[in-house]
């Protein structure tokens, strides 16, 4: 008796429910720290906080979706496509516009950014419709049971690209010469310049590879959800929650971060109310803000 109730007991300790909504935190979570990685290398190298990105999302998973439904596409030949747009997107926007407002101050830049965001999403919503749109991958309709998680395929398939994209950024920016180049821009332009950086093309880098990871986050997420107009708008500030929780230019925080939100999000969801879904995220910053405004790894 002792035996079997002890048995009972530690089978309860794993509930496959609490495995499943941990599991469905941690991809949601890794999704918000790619946009926020994103987000903070912008940021911290241009000083602009890109509210554009918020557009990129759109239009990159609108991109995708018409890949596969019109041209029938491949879903891994369709997230590249749709990343070059977002990174296109992204590069223009850099040359075109936030280069020549850059002389009359961030504030005009962060102005045009906003602008971006709001006139992408109207763009989308002419065209297409505010009707929300389903991404027909089969990847998501195959359900896995692994050691009590019951999942789907392509929530494998996230988890996978999302780790392997982050292992790439931290080692890209901490070893490579772009990378280190990217990092003594965002310590200081002027110094960074003296020393021989070409600073406009560090910024070109840094957008176009913030337009991928915003991109490829929505991308990602997509066939879980649905594509419309107003599908960036979330993300955005939760990126932006995420970027603040886990510090100012941090690649890890970022990561942490994001996590973070991403379990607090599910299961306060399950355990609390899903109607406060989204609004656990403003919770967090506003605590994040009182307790400790440089973030989680952010410095002094």
């Amino acid at each position: 008796m002792d035996r079997d109730g002890r048995k009972g007991a530690g089978r309860s300790m794993i509930d496959p429910l609490v495995l499943t909504q941990l599991f469905n935190g941690l991809i949601l979570g890794l999704i918000y720290g790619l946009m926020a990685i994103g987000l903070t290398m912008i940021w911290s190298v241009t000083d602009l906080p890109d509210f554009s990105q918020g557009g990129i999302y759109i239009i990159s998973a609108y991109t995708a979706y018409w890949a596969i439904t019109l041209l029938k596409v491949p879903y891994f030949l369709a997230l590249p496509i749709g990343a070059l747009v977002g990174i296109l997107l992204s590069v223009a926007f850099e040359r075109i516009i936030y280069n020549r407002l850059r002389p009359s101050g961030v504030l005009s830049c962060l102005l045009a950014a906003i602008a971006l965001f709001f006139l992408l999403e109207n763009i989308a919503n002419a065209l297409w419709t505010p009707k929300a749109k389903i991404m027909s991958v089969p990847e998501t309709e195959i359900t896995l049971n692994v050691f009590g998680i019951v999942t789907s395929y392509h929530r494998i398939i996230i988890l996978a690209i999302s780790v392997s994209l982050f292992l790439f950024i931290h080692f890209f920016i901490k070893y490579t010469k772009i990378g280190m180049a990217m990092r003594a821009v965002a310590e200081d332009r002027e110094v960074a310049e003296l020393m021989g950086i070409d600073t406009s093309k560090i910024y070109i880098f840094t957008w176009a590879l913030g337009g991928a990871l915003t991109s490829i986050s929505a991308i990602l997420i997509s066939p879980l959800y649905a594509v419309w107009p107003g599908m960036g708008t979330l993300p955005l500030l939760k990126a932006l929650v995420v970027v603040i929780l886990g510090g100012f230019g941090s690649i890890i925080g970022a990561l942490i971060g994001g996590l973070i939100l991403g379990l607090v999000e599910t299961f306060g969801a399950v355990y609390v109310s899903a109607a406060y879904q989204h609004g656990f995220a403003f919770i967090i910053l506003l605590l994040v803000l009182s307790l400790r405004p440089r973030g989680l790894f952010g410095k002094r």
